[in-house]
């Protein structure tokens, strides 16, 4: 029982460990705005700024690169990130609804349109990439 006990420990702290290591590398930039609610905020713009101009050009590239094939698929990829967009919307509406009203919700909104929209550009990224080799 006592070797189980102590195998359980090595692995629990191995997996802490293991997950500190990569959320330090992974660290994105909104991670390090901090202090009062004002600056989290006027720090979360600047990086929400970042990564929308990012998605609208790479949304620009895979428009280009859409055109190649018709279009048809020009519409498609349009109305796709048109719905992408409605989902964002809800979804970062519904995640500032857990707030209850309180001072965090805008940033908690803030944080979620970032991670979104970072995930939508590395898929369209992943896709579109692929696509033109």
């Amino acid at each position: 029982m006592a070797g189980t006990c102590e195998s359980i420990k090595a692995f629990v702290l191995l997996c802490l460990l293991c997950g500190l290591g990569t959320r330090a590398v992974a660290q994105d930039e909104e991670t390090k705005c901090c202090c009062t609610t004002y600056d989290t905020s006027v720090c979360l713009s600047k990086v929400h700024d970042k990564v929308d101009a990012e998605l609208n050009a790479t949304y620009q590239k895979a428009l280009a690169l859409t055109r190649r094939f018709g279009s048809q698929d020009v519409e498609k990829l349009r109305e796709a990130e048109r719905k992408w967009t409605a989902y964002r919307d809800a979804a970062c509406d519904a995640e500032y609804g857990l707030w209850g009203g309180g001072s965090g919700g805008p940033n908690a909104h803030t944080m979620c349109v970032i991670r979104l929209t970072r995930q939508r550009t590395n898929d369209l990224k992943n896709v579109y990439t692929k696509m033109n080799r």
